[in-house]
């Protein structure tokens, strides 16, 4: 497994599923525990309803979107994928972080084409989370490197 910069911040080669499942606890713990510090309130159902977005919270997610696309982009390159299709998740991500500062995907208030925006974002989440987290990468090197687990057990 790579060290933690590497696997945070380096755009470039493969990790196998068990770092990308380790990598992506770590941001959701990151991200809940953060959202947490920096507005409690969020735990005030009453209050969820009419919750405006905050704008350090937002920056916080933003900033975490840096370190998942990065898990994003290697994992997709494991399974050996286009690099691009993680810079896709990224960018995906930022609008849906943003959105609701701007008027967009706000809960409760969605009209029909941003529901059907809303729709197919999730349909491309969930085949990331699928094809990073419980299909195999390629078996030894390709376009990205060499097999991160090559002259180890298979057990990926």
């Amino acid at each position: 497994m790579p060290n933690l910069k590497d696997l945070f911040f380096s755009f470039d080669g493969r990790i196998g599923r068990k770092a990308w499942w380790l990598g992506t606890i770590v941001l959701a713990a990151a991200s809940i525990a953060g959202t947490l510090l920096i507005d409690p309130s969020v735990l005030d159902y009453k209050r969820q309803a009419r919750h405006l977005p905050n704008w350090s919270d937002t920056i916080w997610q933003l900033a975490l979107i840096i370190p998942g696309t990065a898990l994003m982009v290697k994992r997709f390159n494991d399974r050996d994928r286009p690099h691009w299709l993680g810079y896709v998740y990224g960018v995906l991500g930022a609008v849906l972080t943003a959105g609701p500062h701007f008027g967009l995907f706000t809960p409760g208030h969605t009209n029909s084409v941003e529901t059907v925006i809303l729709v197919i974002f999730t349909l491309a989440f969930f085949f990331a989370f699928v094809d990073n987290g419980f299909l195999r990468g390629t078996k030894g090197p390709n376009d990205y490197g060499p097999d991160p687990f090559e002259g180890s057990e298979p057990t990926r």
